[in-house]
């Protein structure tokens, strides 16, 4: 009777242990999308149409727009910025390479860019109306590209070489004259998120281009590992919180792995400025509206091979 018991006992274990040990090599084999760190629920793992995981998940019927990745030149829903990008060839890869110091590469919404449909560059105008040009301009955006960096140029405008990705505003332009009364410089009021040459990271705020660029802005210093010669993936993040302030991310593809981390985060509370801006708002005026033209933009990188470009609509984990 007693070895009857402890038999039974013994099967009894044997099934709790190897159940425990089914489940936990289950769970070990799923995929980890996203570090403890961040703040998009760890269940959430949407790819984007290129099979990029998406950080956050895009807004249901939200704006979305992907490269055209047999012709990037040759896209009615790019544009609106200068100097027009020049895509010099298709490599083996799939990518394009682009050899010019001076990208702006402008990624449109399904409305396009009509400068004039603006009727106003207000700050405060804009703040209580939401938008700049059109009611679903880019405003909650992840904005997605893989760049690698095959030589550059010594600084001579612009900063060191250094890649950004640009949202919330118009053209980013020097023309002169006025909108409403006001410069339509104050078209630029945009966020930008920079990835330097060598490894470091940093936000920016233009709240009237370029007088109204911030000063003491956030950034990481050797935040990645220097990027001449290999490719990353770089993602901007911007979204609203519901106190009024707006959420600004950085994540990485360190290693073109698709797999990502976060880097760099900061909350423009109405506390971050520093410029001289004269369109409406004060110096600090956080930008909760949103813009017609997203930005790929870069500095003093004279060849560079790019893929899979995407801007969505997001809906972020408030």
């Amino acid at each position: 009777m007693k070895k009857k018991n402890l038999l039974r006992i013994g099967i009894i274990a044997f099934v709790i242990v190897a159940g425990i040990t089914v489940v936990h090599n289950y769970y070990l084999s799923l995929p980890t999308y996203f570090p403890s760190t961040g703040p998009t629920p760890a269940h959430y793992a949407g790819v984007d149409k290129f099979g990029i995981k998406e950080i956050y998940p895009t807004q249901t019927g939200g704006e979305e727009w992907f490269m055209n990745i047999d012709d990037p030149g040759n896209d009615l829903r790019t544009g609106g910025e200068g100097p027009s990008t020049t895509f010099v060839q298709q490599n083996d890869d799939g990518s394009w390479k682009v050899q010019s110091t001076e990208m702006r590469y402008g990624a449109l919404t399904s409305s396009g860019y009509h400068p004039d449909l603006i009727s106003t560059l207000d700050q405060q105008v804009l703040a209580a109306k939401g938008y700049i040009q059109s009611p679903n301009d880019w405003k909650n955006v992840e904005i997605t590209g893989y760049f690698k960096v095959n030589s550059f140029t010594k600084p001579n405008q612009n900063g060191p070489p250094h890649i950004q990705l640009v949202a919330r505003g118009g053209r980013n332009t020097h023309d002169i004259g006025t909108t409403g009364g006001l410069s339509r410089q104050c078209e630029a009021t945009t966020y930008h998120s920079n990835t330097y040459l060598d490894g470091r990271v940093k936000f920016e705020k233009d709240l009237e281009h370029i007088t109204g660029y911030t000063t003491r802005d956030p950034e990481k210093q050797h935040a990645i590992s220097p990027l001449l010669g290999r490719w990353i993936g770089i993602k901007a993040v911007f979204y609203n919180l519901p106190d009024g302030s707006v959420r600004l991310e950085q994540w990485i593809d360190a290693d073109s792995s698709n797999n990502w981390h976060r880097v760099l985060r900061y909350t423009d509370d109405g506390s971050w400025g520093g410029g001289y801006p004269n369109c409406g708002g004060p110096d600090t005026q956080v930008i909760t509206w949103g813009g017609p033209i997203a930005i790929f933009r870069w500095d003093n990188i004279d060849d560079m091979d790019v893929k899979y470009f995407s801007v969505r609509e997001i809906q972020p984990a408030l």
